[in-house]
């Protein structure tokens, strides 16, 4: 069997293989910090990334989609306080 180092593996490179895993509801709420229902609501939109079925009664969705979609987020920057203030 074949050794693979994942600490240096380039999870980027098209050509390489790529270890994803699938992350379900309880989960997803902890990596994105919206409710199910908005969630569900920007999927509708396409706004969100597409939930995977599993089982007949179970779903998930893909961890890189999930971050890939956290970081596309708008940054928000507090304006700071000045000094006096």
């Amino acid at each position: 069997m074949k050794h693979v180092d994942l600490a240096i593996m380039d999870t980027c490179a098209s050509n390489e293989l790529v270890f994803d895993r699938l992350v379900k509801e309880k989960e997803r709420l902890l990596i994105t910090t919206i409710s199910k229902a908005q969630a569900f609501q920007l999927e509708r939109q396409g706004r969100f990334p597409q939930r995977r079925r599993i089982s007949n009664r179970s779903v998930a969705w893909l961890l890189s989609e999930l971050l890939d979609w956290v970081k596309s987020r708008e940054v928000v920057i507090s304006p700071t306080l000045t000094e006096g203030e």
